[in-house]
């Protein structure tokens, strides 16, 4: 649940679904509300054990939890670039400014 007024909060979650609607759907028939269940059940243990990205070298999330939990300083792994993150940003700036 995103602070008040701070959208971007809800932005991993929100990226979450989109990737789960775009993808799950094609992976999984789904006739009834226990198929879904299910189809969203074995996605997400497809996303979090299979699903290789890019961003983290090809390997899926969970690999990069466990190197996280396994060392003192963890790898740090870039995030793309965002456009509606920078003018958010850029907004908040220009708001503290005009009232300083």
């Amino acid at each position: 649940m995103s602070r008040v007024a701070c959208c971007l909060d809800n932005g991993p979650t929100e990226g979450l679904w989109g990737i789960i609607k775009t993808e799950m759907y094609k992976m999984y028939e789904i006739y009834d509300k226990e198929s879904l269940i299910e189809a969203i059940g074995n996605y997400i243990n497809f996303y979090n054990y299979q699903r290789y990205q890019e961003r983290y070298n090809s390997k899926a999330p969970m690999e990069i939890r466990m190197e996280a939990m396994n060392t003192v300083k963890p790898k740090q792994y870039p995030i793309a670039f965002n456009p509606r993150i920078a003018k958010y940003h850029e907004l908040l700036n220009n708001l503290k400014t005009q009232s300083a």
